[in-house]
């Protein structure tokens, strides 16, 4: 540990000035922060520009006022990546990037459809910037698995570590700060958003765990799933915990790894919501009426409302949709007859969500383009269907695929670049 931090003491620190600055100079610290990147493009540092990106899309997401020049920088750090991408295709963009070609169709038409959006400017920069991701994350991860500077992975393990270890000392030292209406959310903007990340990053470094062994004492790996899972059972996120569950549960069956495995997720997914409808009895009966939130299980804390308000708009654009972002439009639009209802929030689903956006069409090309990902990627690593599995159900109950610029979607790309890059079979020396 000691000999880690000495050797990226000075990356460590550049990130604490990107923050401290951020938080006391807003805006005016855009400057440093583009500086300071540029400096480690010219040195080819590409893993710590790329958790610096993520860092910034974890801070976005804070409820805290004080990371608001997260939320406005992040934009222009996308723009930064594909930059790099480009300029540097030679060196980092070499071959085919088969994640970015999988979804091309669906980046095509996405904007065929976007010049019917009610809000054209932030649908433009939307699509653009999901675009950007799935064509800079991949060839940037393919670069680093390929210089073999696994090494740049410990790094993420530790930032990782200290946001999600801050966020449970503010819920015991500042309480008022951590939690939302009861609910613990730590650093991040809500308790659902959490529990995605806590899922998200459990995906992501058990495949590196496995993908790339090595990296980590079996202490380190021990800490890492205490912390996991104290987020995900404090945040109260059923769906995040039942997702990673999932994972584990497919991952370790093998009878479960074929046909029979997708008939039995199938299954899963849509007995879901009805096997929660009715578990009333059996929590009250364990004493676990808080966790599961009882009052808000029948109503899927306004989820069927969520649904239904989705499927009524849908058929008016039911094969074309009208662009990015035009499903956050329209439940902002329609914001206090829902909040009447019962209901705050999006759509609460990613596919009624892409459904909305780029019509029947639009959902199909995606999905097709999801599943054959990760059909290829099975063919060298088994626990890519796993994985697959638990994306599926969480996003069937919270929309955070349908957006570029959350520490999700980011999270997603890197788990699967992982898979299809990594160089396995490093001994174990830790």
């Amino acid at each position: 540990m000691g000999e880690y931090l000495k050797e990226n003491l000075a990356f460590l620190l550049l990130l604490i000035a990107w923050i401290v600055l951020g938080i006391y100079f807003g805006s005016v610290t855009f400057g440093l922060i583009g500086i300071s990147i540029i400096a480690m493009m010219s040195k080819e540092r590409y893993a710590e520009i790329l958790l610096g990106f993520w860092l910034i899309l974890m801070l976005s997401d804070s409820h805290y006022n004080m990371f608001d020049f997260a939320k406005d920088f992040k934009p222009a750090y996308m723009s930064i990546m594909v930059f790099i991408v480009v300029v540097h295709r030679s060196k980092i963009a070499q071959g085919d990037n088969m994640i970015f070609q999988l979804f091309l169709p669906f980046f095509i038409w996405s904007c065929l459809i976007i010049f019917d959006s009610p809000d054209l400017s932030t649908a433009i920069q939307k699509t653009l910037s999901y675009a950007f991701l799935f064509y800079s994350i991949p060839s940037i991860t393919r670069f680093l698995m390929k210089e073999k500077q696994t090494q740049s992975l410990r790094t993420f393990y530790f930032i990782i570590m200290i946001y999600l270890v801050v966020g449970l000392i503010l819920k015991y030292t500042h309480p008022e700060f951590a939690t939302l209406v009861g609910r613990f959310r730590g650093i991040m903007g809500n308790p659902n958003g959490l529990g995605v990340l806590a899922l998200m990053i459990g995906l992501l470094f058990d495949t590196i765990f496995n993908k790339v062994p090595g990296q980590f004492s079996r202490q380190e790996k021990i800490f890492f799933w205490l912390v996991i899972f104290a987020n995900l059972l404090l945040s109260q996120s059923r769906s995040a915990l039942f997702a990673l569950m999932l994972y584990f549960f497919f991952s370790n069956f093998k009878i479960l790894k074929g046909f029979i495995g997708a008939l039995v997720f199938i299954s899963i997914l849509f007995s879901y919501q009805f096997v929660m409808n009715n578990l009333p009895f059996v929590i009250e009966s364990l004493g676990l009426q808080e966790f599961f939130r009882l009052d808000t299980l029948e109503g899927g804390s306004g989820r069927v409302i969520a649904w239904t308000f989705a499927w009524e708009q849908i058929q008016e654009n039911f094969f074309i949709g009208r662009g990015f972002n035009y499903a956050e439009w329209i439940y902002a639009q329609n914001y206090n007859l829902l909040s009447n209802m019962g209901h705050q929030g999006n759509a609460h689903n990613s596919y009624l969500t892409f459904w909305l956006d780029t019509g029947l069409i639009g959902l199909v090309l995606y999905v097709v383009a999801f599943l054959l990902m990760f059909l290829r990627i099975s063919k060298s690593y088994v626990n890519s269907i796993p994985f697959m599995y638990a994306v599926i159900f969480s996003v069937s109950f919270e929309s955070w695929l349908t957006a570029s610029l959350n520490p999700f979607t980011i999270a997603l790309l890197l788990g699967v670049s992982i898979m299809l890059y990594a160089q396995e079979e490093v001994p174990e020396t830790r």
